[in-house]
């Protein structure tokens, strides 16, 4: 690396990164949204929508747009679920079109090399000037990888290949010279990759479930997600806490921790929740693909009560599982904070329509999160 590089880098930091106590984020936006619903309101990701939004989220400060990544669709071919830009790609282009929200790529361990991430990664920081991000997925989808060749491991042996492929990784972003890798699941000759990030790490995340699941992000990640399977801020607390136990006791690192959720402002409570059912109901909600993510991805769902499965179907249609923030902007203040109080530092914010939501909510909530001391007034 030129040490022309170096003073960039050495006082870069990424915008997740910053002091405000509940930073806040869109999730999804390389496709059609977090809720599995086919309803007209759910957002269409062509360019035009995307730069419009971006530079809304853009403008309003908001910390992070995560994109997620989909290859085989849940549901069948053809499904909704499925309609996903690549968030590499995705990435670079929405990097050169905002100035100072992070973005972050979502890549699998299973199909993603740890030298095609480090150059792709290293290459959007570039052109965001070190706002790129990574969102590690461990998780194994069969049908996905199997369209790549690769073999369906065990749990645990996914987690050693996601360990030996983060070390890899970080070895490229920051070692001058090529090096052999001699693993368990990688033997890799003369590894080199340049450049290197304008971060001197960029930013990782990590939704780890299981208990090894939430061991890796409390060892790798900067920010960890909880999905929030009792949204009372008691047992948020409680999953917040465990994270952090991890991370402290067990590795000496503080993690952020992230949720995400699906707002849907109204006059009242009443009016948000009849919305949530018209675009998560019987006509509207995309029942095969979110059979097909509970079935893949949910350990419990063969052995669970019928009405439990109901309920996680329904959560799923309206906001992929995550947390209602529901009526007025006072109600929405009011939760999101709760849920800081709980201990969350982030909130992804999801909605059907994305542009007139985000829009109402950065006209109407977002000074209620300043008053409250959630936010400080965006100056850029």
């Amino acid at each position: 690396m030129s040490d022309a590089t170096e003073p960039a880098r050495a006082r870069h930091t990424n915008p997740l990164l910053n002091q405000n106590r509940l930073k806040l984020g869109l999730f999804s936006i390389n496709g059609t949204g977090a809720a599995y619903t086919n309803h007209p309101d759910r957002f269409d990701p062509t360019w035009a929508n995307t730069r419009a939004l971006v530079q809304l989220a853009d403008g309003l400060g908001l910390e992070v747009l995560l994109s997620f990544a989909r290859w085989k669709p849940f549901g069948g071919d053809g499904n909704a679920s499925g309609l996903t830009l690549d968030p590499v790609s995705w990435a670079g282009a929405v990097a050169a079109v905002t100035e100072h929200i992070a973005i972050v790529s979502t890549m699998h361990v299973s199909v993603n090399h740890p030298l095609f991430v480090a150059k792709a990664g290293a290459t959007i920081d570039r052109i965001s000037n070190g706002r790129w991000g990574l969102n590690i997925v461990c998780g194994w989808y069969q049908a996905e990888i199997e369209m790549f060749g690769a073999a369906l491991k065990a749990h645990e042996d996914r987690y050693g290949v996601a360990d030996e492929w983060i070390e890899i990784l970080e070895r490229l972003w920051t070692e001058d010279k090529s090096f052999d890798y001699h693993g368990q699941h990688f033997d890799l000759k003369g590894l080199y990759s340049d450049p290197h990030p304008v971060q001197r790490r960029p930013v990782i995340m990590n939704a780890g479930g299981s208990p090894r699941g939430q061991d890796y992000a409390a060892q790798h990640a900067d920010c960890a997600f909880v999905i929030a399977l009792d949204s009372r801020p008691e047992a948020i607390r409680k999953q917040v806490d465990a994270y952090r136990k991890t991370a402290r006791e067990k590795y000496g690192r503080e993690l952020q921790i992230w949720t995400y959720a699906h707002v849907v402002q109204r006059d009242t409570v009443a009016q948000a929740q009849a919305y949530v059912d018209e675009y998560s109901g019987d006509q509207w909600g995309n029942h095969a693909a979110a059979d097909a993510f509970i079935e893949n991805n949910i350990a419990t769902a063969k052995t669970a009560p019928p009405e439990v499965m109901a309920s996680m179907k329904k959560a799923m249609m309206a906001g992929a599982g995550g947390i209602p923030l529901l009526g007025t902007p006072d109600d929405i203040a009011a939760r999101m904070h709760d849920v800081s109080d709980a201990g969350v530092d982030g909130v992804l914010v999801n909605w059907l329509d994305y542009q007139s939501g985000l829009t109402d909510f950065g006209g109407t909530v977002l000074p209620l999160l300043e008053r409250r001391g959630l936010r400080a007034p965006f100056n850029p």
